[in-house]
């Protein structure tokens, strides 16, 4: 397991999606005390892939940033004036490839990553890795769900509590508006689907287990939230709870 983990860390590190760097625009208010920002990633091969970072006003009155944009791409200092940044979470176990430049930039912030990443993530510096027990920096703002590990890969999922929001990296995509025609093929060849949902990878590795998939997908619905948040693609503003039912109804049962 460990062979196939570092072998899929040198895939990442040698073929890694660079940033399209004539694109920063600056954070989006999305509720009070929750911004996203938009980046765009040049995949290989060419198709690109829209990503977001979002950002949580803290109680203390710093901001936590979720999945850090590449520094590369310049466009900070609107995300600076929102805030000291003291925390900084690497949500998933593919989403950390900007967090080092990231943390250079802001050498105060603390680092969390999701349980099990440094046994995957050889060499990455050093995290707090989350558990299960609520974050005291975080209260007020934001709760924390965790799925897996399952083969050595992990997910945090957020609830905004002041907006009602739910923020998702990974485990499913909202691509429904791809401007280019060549990048709407191969997002979709690659098992992306049209509507908001888990994608083909998603449903291989992150939801392979398909019991601890429907614990972590239960306990999100214990949540009220009334919005989703996907690092790639648009938000869900309308019947997210039941957009979120249906696109993992194989897992919770019939949709409502």
């Amino acid at each position: 397991m460990t062979t196939r983990r570092s072998l899929m860390d040198r895939l990442i590190q040698r073929y890694q999606p660079r940033p399209v760097t004539d694109f920063a625009p600056p954070p989006l208010e999305v509720a009070p005390g929750l911004w996203t920002l938009e980046r765009r990633l040049r995949m290989p091969a060419g198709p690109r892939l829209p990503t977001l970072t979002t950002i949580v006003r803290l109680a203390s009155g710093g901001v936590l940033v979720v999945s850090p944009p590449a520094v590369a791409c310049g466009g900070l200092a609107a995300l600076d004036a929102l805030g000291r940044v003291e925390e900084v979470l690497v949500p998933n176990s593919f989403h950390y490839v900007n967090a080092p430049a990231f943390l250079a930039r802001h050498p105060g912030a603390t680092l969390r990553v999701p349980p099990a990443f440094s046994e995957r993530v050889a060499g990455f510096p050093g995290g707090t890795p989350l558990d299960d027990a609520p974050v005291a920096a975080w209260r007020g703002a934001v709760e924390h769900a965790i799925l897996g590990p399952v083969r050595g890969l992990a997910e945090v999922a957020l609830f905004h509590v002041p907006s009602a929001s739910l923020l998702l990296t990974d485990v499913a995509f909202n691509l429904v508006h791809i401007e280019r025609g060549v990048d709407r093929l191969v997002w979709r060849l690659s098992g992306i689907p049209s509507t908001f949902g888990p994608s083909r990878t998603a449903r291989t590795f992150l939801l392979a287990d398909r019991g601890r998939a429907a614990a972590f997908l239960r306990r999100v619905l214990a949540w009220p939230f009334r919005r989703v948040l996907v690092a790639h693609g648009e938000p869900v503003e309308h019947d997210a709870r039941c957009a979120f039912e249906r696109a993992f109804a194989s897992y919770l049962g019939a949709p409502r």
